[in-house]
């Protein structure tokens, strides 16, 4: 298994792509902002709707966005990393006899802990 270059720079992008989508939010606060100086009413009112409609679709696309980013690369390079550790966990059968082999290959003979005498 390896990373794809262009699956990372897709998710990667789409993370931008979402994150950008914020800046939208901020010119509607500097909006609202003027709004208030200038003791506008009706667009108090508008702006106010604008954002309580528009954040909670932008935060749930921006959260899909950020998963799929982080899935398709902390995450591969983790299965890399760490081949015995699955996300699919509910279909996951460890196969007993190679991760004794591993454990086997791996064992070391424990320090002995210092006497009185040796401190």
């Amino acid at each position: 298994m390896t990373i794809s270059y262009n699956k990372t720079w897709e998710v990667m992008n789409g993370l931008e792509e979402s994150f950008n989508r914020i800046s939208a939010i901020e010119f509607m606060i500097e909006q609202l902002g003027e709004a208030v100086d200038n003791e506008d009413q009706r667009s108090v009112i508008n702006l106010t709707r604008a954002l309580q409609s528009f954040m909670p679709v932008y935060v749930n696309q921006y959260e899909k966005a950020s998963q799929r980013a982080w899935n398709n690369t902390v995450g591969e390079v983790r299965k890399l990393d760490n081949p015995y550790h699955s996300y699919e966990t509910e279909d996951f059968e460890v196969d007993y006899e190679e991760l004794q082999k591993f454990f086997e290959d791996d064992i070391t003979e424990p320090t002995p802990e210092p006497t009185p005498e040796q401190e």
